[in-house]
């Protein structure tokens, strides 16, 4: 399987974006009563805005603004002001998170589609929400916040996209043991990164790379989280913009090449990887753009 991104990815590392969700929280979205995928439509500026702020701190790849935007999660929601019905609103949540990423990465930068846990809860979302995902254009899919069951089970139904050259990401929150079987199942069905997000700090990012390396020879994606920083704060310890930064080489010798943040994290963490991965930069955003689908 080849595509510009897997290509950028040999070239690597890649830096990825920060939370979208808890920074939308921190600009008014209250998850009671609505859903981070619905700002897509009804505050698009909020989401171009968190978007551009992860590019002007040095982000090459943005995760779309779809991580619940799939039929089982959205049925729990209205969708008033968006003039979409139920049926319409998985294409419509989608097709606009892409737009909006599209606008604010510009030619030379990725854009990853973004599909949640709650798509293996319905059998077929994952499907349709992918499919809307790959013909709105995204460079990748991204699976993330898995188990390993329901990781396996998505990749099981998006497998019809294996000849279209999406590069298909998994990254779990959880790794089971035994580690080196669960990432093989993973492989065998299609994934071509394997990764994890949502733990808590850089410590628990550079054990997983240092375990999940000495089984297998993918590209490996971290994604930590800085829990409970929605009002927009820097972090301290591992979740720090420091610790990010000085974590970098330990991550980089242990075949890590997509690098970013999760829950809590902002723009610092984001700035901060990216000035330590700049030695190791081996091309630039231009010559990315320029490359070969």
């Amino acid at each position: 399987m080849s595509s510009r991104f897997l290509a950028a990815i040999d070239d690597g590392p890649l830096i990825l974006d920060a939370a979208m969700g808890t920074r939308l929280c921190a600009r008014g979205l209250d998850l009671q009563s609505d859903d981070p995928s619905l700002w897509n439509g009804t505050h698009p500026d909020e989401v171009l805005h968190v978007h551009r702020r992860d590019v002007a701190a040095g982000s090459q790849v943005l995760f779309t603004n779809t991580f619940g935007a799939n039929a089982a999660w959205l049925g729990n929601h209205r969708f008033g002001g968006m003039n979409l019905g139920p049926s319409q609103a998985v294409e419509g949540i989608n097709r606009r998170a892409v737009d909006l990423a599209r606008q604010a990465a510009g030619p030379e930068r990725f854009v990853v589609g973004s599909i949640g846990p709650t798509a293996a809860e319905q059998v077929g979302a994952a499907y349709e929400q992918a499919a809307v995902l790959v013909d709105a254009g995204v460079d990748a899919l991204v699976f993330e916040t898995y188990r390993a069951a329901p990781a396996e089970r998505v990749l099981r139904e998006v497998r019809a996209f294996r000849g279209s050259c999406t590069p298909l990401i998994v990254s779990l929150w959880q790794w089971p043991e035994p580690l080196e079987s669960t990432a093989r199942r993973l492989l065998d069905l299609g994934a071509a990164v394997l990764g994890m997000n949502c733990q808590h700090g850089m410590e628990a990012a550079r054990s997983f790379a240092e375990r999940l390396a000495r089984f297998v020879p993918c590209p490996l994606l971290v994604k930590p989280s800085a829990s409970g920083l929605v009002r927009g704060g820097s972090g301290s310890g591992s979740s720090s913009p420091a610790a990010f930064a000085a974590a970098v080489p330990r991550l980089l010798e242990r075949n890590v090449r997509l690098l970013g943040g999760c829950c809590g994290t902002t723009e610092a963490q984001i700035a901060a990887l990216a000035a330590a991965c700049r030695p190791h930069l081996r091309c630039t955003h231009a010559e990315l753009a320029g490359a070969t689908p």
